[in-house]
């Protein structure tokens, strides 16, 4: 009959496995077909099948992954290889080291999945809250991506693009790291925010303290970020209602006073902009409206915006702009550019 004829002795979950193993090498054949009807008609074997695909199917969301495709090639292979040639001795004969196999394979795929980060992220337009399992909560802005991957001694995320606010839940025996632009931000139990604005990151501290570090070689010490004007960590400078503004790639920083209640407006849907210059301006308003803003020349760019825009009235900021300062606005590829009317550099 079949060469994956059912047990008597019946042990369904091996024998799922076996049979998930052999629908994914490829077609069964028509006597195969038959004894997997078969065996699938046994009392207990249907169930068991649907809960072992159920977890093949979650495994296979990181079947791709580079760290995965040796584990599954070795396998995949050790199945064949339990099998003799290709599927031809009876299933009693290979159904333990096939079942293991698969399961092998299962266990790698959920190792996987488990050390890789959480991602987060918010699209053009769109703000979202997120509470950690350890109860800290992240406001991510729009356009924002972070990452965030906790472990036993530390907890650790990354800010990809975007903005975000972190208000941390107090655990002294795991730091809360924040990567971003080269840099981290180091705390405990606090509230900040982290931003990725034109090439800088970018710090405001709402209360506690931070300490913020180079992100160099994982081999080496971590650095303070220093400031710039002054030969000692920024960090000492930067207290609650401070921001810290560094470069990307630069190991120095400024930090200066902002006002922290303005800061907060796009929680609420509003862009508050106080001497801003209109380069980081459009940047900000841009995350949250498909039609983008460019700049036509570096002038424009070093005016300063002041006011507050409801996040997303992108014809609202336009006609603000143009009618306050000697700017003009241009449709250009797609875009609407801001354009001086007497550009100078």
């Amino acid at each position: 009959m079949s060469s994956l004829a059912p047990d008597e002795t019946g042990r369904p979950r091996s024998e799922a496995s076996a049979w998930c193993v052999r629908l994914a090498g490829g077609e069964l054949s028509l006597e195969e077909q038959i004894a997997f009807e078969v065996w699938l008609a046994e009392p207990g074997n249907r169930a068991a099948f649907d809960r072992v695909m159920l977890a093949w199917h979650g495994a296979r969301q990181a079947a791709d992954a580079p760290e995965l495709i040796g584990v599954r090639a070795d396998a995949l292979e050790a199945m064949r290889s339990a099998g003799g040639r290709r599927w031809e001795r009876r299933f009693r004969s290979w159904r333990i080291p096939a079942a293991a196999a698969c399961l092998l394979l299962l266990l790698a795929s959920a190792l996987l999945l488990y050390h890789q980060p959480l991602a987060y992220q918010t699209g053009v337009g769109e703000r979202r809250v997120v509470r950690l399992e350890d109860g800290s909560r992240v406001s991510l802005d729009a356009a924002t991506e972070v990452e965030v991957d906790y472990g036993t001694e530390r907890r650790s995320l990354h800010l990809l693009s975007g903005r975000a606010r972190f208000d941390v839940a107090k655990d002294a025996r795991r730091p809360f790291t924040v990567r971003a632009g080269g840099k981290m931000v180091v705390a405990t139990g606090t509230s900040f925010s982290v931003e990725m604005l034109n090439d800088e990151m970018r710090v405001i501290l709402y209360e506690g303290r931070v300490s913020v570090l180079e992100d160099g070689p994982s081999d080496a010490p971590p650095r303070p970020v220093r400031l710039a004007a002054r030969p000692i960590a920024a960090e000492r400078a930067l207290t609650p209602g401070t921001e810290l503004v560094a470069a990307v790639g630069a190991p120095t920083a400024t930090v200066a006073r902002v006002d922290a209640q303005r800061s907060l407006t796009w929680e609420g849907g509003q862009l508050s902009f106080a001497d801003e210059p209109l380069k980081l301006a459009v940047e900000r308003v841009n995350r949250y409206s498909d039609r983008k803003i460019v700049l036509g020349d570096a002038a424009a760019g070093r005016l300063l915006v002041s006011g507050v825009f409801n996040a997303g009235d992108t014809a609202g900021f336009i006609d603000a702009v143009t009618t306050v300062f000697p700017l003009r606005a241009r449709e250009q590829d797609g875009a609407v550019a801001l354009i001086s009317d007497s550009p100078a550099g």
